[in-house]
This record gives C-alpha cells, structure tokens and sequence, in this order.
C-alpha cells in the first residue's frame, strides 16, 4: 500500500553480512578443495619422479651397453666382475649414489662425468658365454622420493649394437 508523502526504495545491492555471509560459505567449500588440490599435486609429483627415474636407468643401460659392444672380442670361458680387467675399459663404478663413467681416450686424459643420480645399486655380471662371445648383464637399480625402478639389459661384448 502506497502512502502519499513518503518514499519507498527499492534495495539494490548486497548488504554486508549477506556479502560476508557468501565469503565464509565460500571459504568453507574451499577447505575440502585445496586438500584434494594438495593431495592430487603430490601424486603427480611423485609420479614424474617415477617416470623420470625410468626415462634415466634406460638412458645409463643403453650408454654403457654402446660402450660394452664396442669393447673389443673377451676369451671365451671368461668370468666377470665389475673389477675385471678386460671390463675396466668401461670404466664404470658407484661413487656414493652417483653412477661415475670414467673415459680414458685419449691415454693419460682421463674424463670423469656421472651417468646417473639416486644408484640404490649397480652390477655388472656376465652370465654366460655364448657364440663364442660373452653375455654382459647390466643391473641398475634407482631409487628417489619414494620410487624405485629396476632396469637391466643383456649386451653381447664385441658385437655391434
């Protein structure tokens, strides 16, 4: 009912306790959302590490199995270890975590660079002789933030690749 002589006015906007109102609803629903956000981020984190850690052990046993190919032919009936002398060359060892390749061409410049980070464990085996050539068996073990990859790779010495 309109009366003659006073005005009405019509609201426009939000008042400030709706508009605070809005924010603390708001801010209740984000709470729940921010955890998720934080929880779905470590699990990619964590998986790139993986997938990165992967990318790299297959980077290592491809490059020392080049390496272990152009090695020139080994007698046959030849048993290995990391320490043998026919397999120096390679020049391969675990320095703290670190993979250390150590290249000694040309003689008396020898250059040592790491092959890889984060080494849980690294063997070099040869489990067999075959063709008259020896089987080496590379195993490579990484491990970072919760992930481990295992990768090895068997390499005929002396035989190209």
């Amino acid at each position: 009912m309109n009366r003659p002589g006073i005005k009405h006015h019509r609201q426009r906007g939000l008042t400030l306790v709706e508009l605070l109102l809005a924010l603390a609803i708001g801010a209740v629903l984000m709470v729940p959302l921010a955890a998720m956000l934080q929880s779905a981020s470590g699990s990619a984190i964590t998986a790139r590490a993986g997938l990165d850690l992967n990318a790299d052990a297959q980077l290592v046993l491809d490059r020392i199995a080049r390496r272990a190919a152009a090695l020139g032919p080994v007698a046959s009936g030849a048993t290995v270890t990391d320490t043998s002398p026919w397999l120096a060359p390679l020049g391969y060892k675990v320095v703290g975590t670190d993979l250390v390749e150590t290249d000694a061409t040309p003689p008396g410049a020898a250059r040592t660079r790491i092959v890889a980070s984060n080494v849980d464990r690294f063997q070099l085996s040869a489990p067999e002789v075959g063709d008259g050539q020896v089987l080496l068996k590379i195993d490579l073990t990484l491990r970072a933030e919760g992930n481990v990859v295992s990768a090895s790779r068997i390499v005929r010495v002396g035989a190209p690749f």
